[in-house]
């Protein structure tokens, strides 16, 4: 049969990668959800496989069974005709011949199927479920890349981090947020930059790290730091106060402080703003000493006017 477990196991990898970058957008999660059904599928068909191909197929399809058997000569179908079991068997076989180690229990695996099967007929599913589908997968899929001799990073790629994530409890919408966003500019930055020479690699990393790609108005400022998502860098964005008392060895002088709302890398596509700056482990706030408080401070319009008022009437 030439259709076999390393066939299954790429096709998986590949609907994953694209089921978590959906999940990293956050505007196909109907993407996510569906796609990752559908890797789950093929990777347990992929292990099933391992064992015997016979045992991903459908018992009460003949002409497919003869495929498994390697007597697809006596087939009266082509290969791409076979009949393989679905998804809700292929879990049950996989969980028993795993026994132990598959701890998904048939209600908690009852949502993935549903959201695989509600948007491939009907283009609806849960929205409540995303995260539930996404971490009960990922609970099914960890134990057959083992039983596979599969390295867990190998299949989850860029997005390793977030599905450390999605299984912790007690991780945050938040830290999910930034870690999507993260690994999907990873895979971004790797597509565009692992093939091409180290030298052109360099300079072209060089020149995008040197473009910002925000627009700053004259009371903005921004300040060039390491991307948290590939090898270039990026650009904080934010706005400027002075500290009229900032304390410097004991003695208080006024400093010009940058406040950072905004990051963004041309090199990998990576957007972050608010709270995902400190999440990403990027600067919020920083001492800019080299800088005039008094060109940062801008004149209050009342006062302005008064003087303007006071001038007018002691003129001759």
């Amino acid at each position: 049969m030439a259709m076999n477990q390393y066939e299954l196991l790429a096709s998986s990898q590949r609907w994953m990668q694209s089921a978590l970058e959906a999940f990293g957008r956050g505007e196909s999660l109907d993407f996510a959800v569906h796609h990752s059904g559908v890797a789950l599928e093929h990777l347990l068909k992929a292990y099933l496989y391992s064992l015997h191909p016979a045992l991903a197929i459908d018992a009460h399809h003949f002409p497919s069974l003869l495929h498994a058997v390697d007597l697809a000569d006596r087939s009266t179908i082509p290969e791409t005709r076979v009949k393989t079991i679905r998804l809700t068997e292929a879990f049950t076989r996989a969980r028993d011949l795993l026994r132990g180690r598959i701890t998904v229990t048939n209600e908690e695996f009852e949502p993935v199927l549903a959201a695989r099967n509600g948007i491939a007929h009907a283009g609806v599913h849960d929205p409540t479920q995303e995260r539930q589908v996404l971490t009960t997968c990922i609970r099914i899929a960890t134990p057959v890349l083992d039983a596979l001799d599969q390295t867990p990073t190998g299949y989850w790629g860029h997005y390793n981090r977030l599905v450390e994530q999605l299984v912790n409890r007690h991780a945050t919408d938040l830290q999910l947020r930034v870690e999507a966003k993260i690994g999907q500019a990873r895979r971004a930055f790797h597509q565009r930059f692992d093939r091409e020479p180290a030298a052109h690699r360099v300079s072209v990393i060089a020149a995008l790290s040197a473009t910002n790609p925000i627009n700053s108005d004259y009371d903005e400022h921004d300040d060039q730091v390491d991307c948290p998502a590939c090898e270039g860098c990026g650009w904080l964005h934010g706005t400027t106060n002075v500290d009229w008392n900032y304390v410097d060895d004991g003695e208080t002088r006024p400093v010009v402080v940058f406040y950072a709302d905004k990051f963004a890398c041309s090199v990998c596509g990576l957007q972050l703003e608010g709270d995902e700056l400190e999440e990403a482990a990027l600067p919020t706030q920083a001492c800019l000493f080299d800088e005039d408080p008094h060109v940062h401070v801008w004149p209050d319009e009342d006062l302005a006017y008064e003087s303007y008022r006071e001038d007018r009437l002691i003129e001759p």
